[in-house]
């Protein structure tokens, strides 16, 4: 459409719809070289997180095929995971922006020692996280959930339990390769990895291909299958990328450094938590939402199985954000930082609107690939209304984190992801859902206060670091 083709326009119009256009040009000449550099740096990551995306939905799929209580007991095993698995997610993050910067800084003999110390501290979580949830699986029938569902989800958190240690060993190549510029090879190992989950999946839960038929148990033996693939995938690639496997083999495994561990720790403590304030609130809504009944714990693990799609997509602009942020604080190069900060917050504002639109839009089909329970369903279709709502603070506070983690700020921003998610989210949605019945749509609405508390209190952080480093630089 040009100028000329809007006759029914007004001057006044025409000029306005003019000077939107040049704002919106100006905007992306400004940044276009961050826009490329970010998805450079974001799109392996998402296509690696499309392939996790594509395994998650096909489980649910075959799970849902079981009936009701079998997609239940999923929803409430992965609730459990999840908190723990998140946990070691955050623990693993600190490795990116420290390496981006030594790498950019040239001081290459600090990103053997990041790795090392890195894989110690997470082989040592996943140890923490598989005691952990073999104590609690017994435990699930206590929990208040329905007899059927916590009997399911007994064994398939036992034997998830089990993934985190090679879970763990794959984020320590993930994060190292993702902190040196090349998101390739993780993206590679994802996706392969993601097939053989989806097929030993298949083979496993309905019995196929002379397998034993394991139901719900069989989907997690596969998951435990698929990561420890992952981690011999990843490896072989890593040894044939020779800028990569320079690092890993020269270190030394027998020499280690309290002073490291404790920088490292420094990070990953923080960041772990601000993963853990917003996953646990979420998995918290879904271990809630089973005392209303298990429709509406289904119909919540449909829902947010397909609003998580979004924010695992806009997660590698989180990551791209948080590797560009420490390569310019490596460089000493403030523009940069906030240049790196500003375009992947532009870029994921207008991802999450088109999200938001496709989940509002489609709310009433999307639920019906899972299953046919016509109670179900229309719960998770009205859960959607509010997924679509929170889109765009749930991705921009995401990003945000990445870059205020590449600038190396992890203390405060911990500080404002717990009360956004436990002392407005949570309590919001509790408020609303028990004292008013609005029923299981008033959690999700303190999931939406929740999001926005976050975006907006991590926004200001980030403009406030940048002038900190304005003045430090």
């Amino acid at each position: 459409m040009i100028i000329n083709d809007l006759p029914t326009l007004s001057r006044t119009e025409k000029g306005s719809f003019v000077n939107l256009y040049i704002m919106r040009l100006k905007l992306y000449l400004k940044y276009k070289d961050d826009y490329r550099a970010n998805l450079k740096l974001a799109i392996p990551i998402m296509l690696g997180q499309l392939g996790q995306i594509a395994t998650n939905l096909a489980d649910n799929l075959m799970v849902a095929k079981l009936g009701s209580a079998s997609l239940a007991a999923v929803s409430l095993s992965v609730a459990i995971f999840i908190i723990f698995a998140i946990v070691g997610l955050g623990i693993s993050f600190s490795l990116p922006p420290l390496v981006a910067e030594a790498h950019a800084s040239n001081k290459t003999q600090k990103i053997s020692q990041y790795f090392k110390h890195s894989l110690i501290i997470n082989l040592s979580y996943a140890l923490i996280g598989l005691i952990g949830m073999l104590i609690i699986a017994p435990l699930l029938i206590y929990m208040g959930q329905e007899v059927e569902v916590a009997h399911l989800a007994k064994p398939y958190l036992s034997i998830c339990a089990w993934s985190m240690i090679p879970m763990m060993i794959f984020q320590t190549l993930r994060c190292y390769s993702d902190g040196m510029s090349e998101t390739l090879p993780p993206m590679m190992a994802m996706i392969l990895g993601n097939v053989i989950n989806i097929i030993l999946n298949y083979m496993l839960i309905f019995g196929k291909w002379g397998a034993p038929q394991l139901g719900v148990s069989g989907a997690a033996l596969g998951t435990l299958i698929s990561r420890i693939s992952m981690i011999i995938i990843l490896t072989l690639i890593l040894i044939k990328w020779k800028s990569l496997w320079q690092y890993i083999i020269s270190i030394n495994l027998r020499k280690y450094q309290k002073v490291v561990f404790t920088k490292m720790l420094g990070m990953s403590i923080p960041i772990s938590l601000q993963l853990l304030f917003e996953v646990s609130a979420v998995a918290g809504v879904a271990i809630i939402m089973g005392l209303l009944g298990k429709e509406a714990q289904a119909a919540h693990q449909i829902a947010i199985n397909l609003a998580s799609i979004p924010f695992l997509i806009v997660s590698g602009l989180g990551m791209a954000a948080s590797v560009r942020v420490g390569n310019q604080l490596g460089l000493k190069n403030k523009t940069g930082m906030r240049n790196a900060g500003v375009s992947s917050f532009i870029q994921v504002f207008f991802l999450m609107v088109l999200a938001g639109a496709i989940l509002y839009f489609f709310r009433s089909y999307f639920p019906t690939l899972y299953l046919d329970d016509p109670k179900v369903i229309s719960i998770a279709s009205t859960l959607l209304i509010y997924a679509a709502l929170f889109q765009i603070p749930d991705g921009l506070q995401v990003v945000t984190l990445g870059a205020l983690r590449g600038a190396q700020d992890v203390n405060i921003p911990t500080i404002i992801t717990f009360i956004a998610y436990w002392l407005v989210g949570i309590p919001t949605g509790c408020l609303l859902s028990f004292y008013y019945e609005v029923g299981p749509q008033g959690l999700w609405i303190g999931l939406v206060f929740g999001f926005l508390v976050s975006c907006i209190l991590l926004q200001f952080r980030f403009r406030k670091i940048l002038k900190e480093h304005h003045h430090s630089i």
